[in-house]
């Protein structure tokens, strides 16, 4: 039996649900980190089950994490040790938390990974010059005739701030079917690139 909290984005015509979405996981993030910090790892994954991604489509509705995020656990008390309602207090205008409720995962697993962009040309461009001491153009000439090309990804994502830097990031979510899991540790952003959460 698997454990979950569901938290709902509500809807605000001042306030973009992207805005909502990236402040909710950046205290998410920060409430896993502490719970790795107290017992060594993060037992709660995250699954989005409004998630969107058709690359055929154009627009919104192409990509989109949707407005809602279930935070599993394979049990309560980790859920618990969240303390969600204090940690959202602040957010009671734009979220709704559910309280805890139990899966039996009827429909199969999924797994939801971060997945990074390779630099692009440039970047990796004005890191070679100067590791070569060569100029930026003459970088820039020996790396496109090589091939290398700029890479993006038009997956749904979360626009976040990294704690350590203050730096904006965009952190890409990719959603893939999953066996059921053998064991149950999460990144600090709830996470994971094989841990399957109940399919929803």
């Amino acid at each position: 039996m698997y454990y979950f909290i569901e938290m709902s984005l509500l809807p605000d015509d001042s306030v973009s649900r992207g805005f909502v979405m990236g402040k909710v996981m950046n205290v998410l993030h920060l409430c896993f980190v502490n719970l790795q910090k107290e017992i060594g790892y993060n037992p709660v994954g995250l699954a989005f089950p409004e998630y969107c991604y058709d690359p055929e489509a154009k627009g919104t509705a192409k990509a989109s994490l949707g407005t809602k995020i279930r935070l599993y656990a394979q049990t309560e008390a980790h859920l618990e040790a969240l303390n969600l309602k204090q940690q959202f207090s602040r957010f009671e205008d734009y979220v709704h938390l559910r309280a805890i409720r139990e899966d039996a995962a009827k429909f199969g697993f999924v797994c939801f990974k971060r997945k990074q962009v390779k630099s692009s040309v440039v970047r990796v461009a004005r890191r070679k010059a100067q590791h070569l001491q060569q100029t930026l153009p003459e970088t820039l000439t020996l790396l496109t005739a090589k091939g290398q090309k700029a890479v993006s990804l038009d997956l749904p994502f979360v626009h976040l701030h990294s704690q350590s830097s203050a730096q904006a990031f965009r952190l890409f979510i990719e959603k893939q079917t999953a066996q059921a899991p053998t064991e149950w540790k999460f990144s600090s952003y709830g996470l994971s690139n094989s841990v399957g959460v109940p399919n929803s």
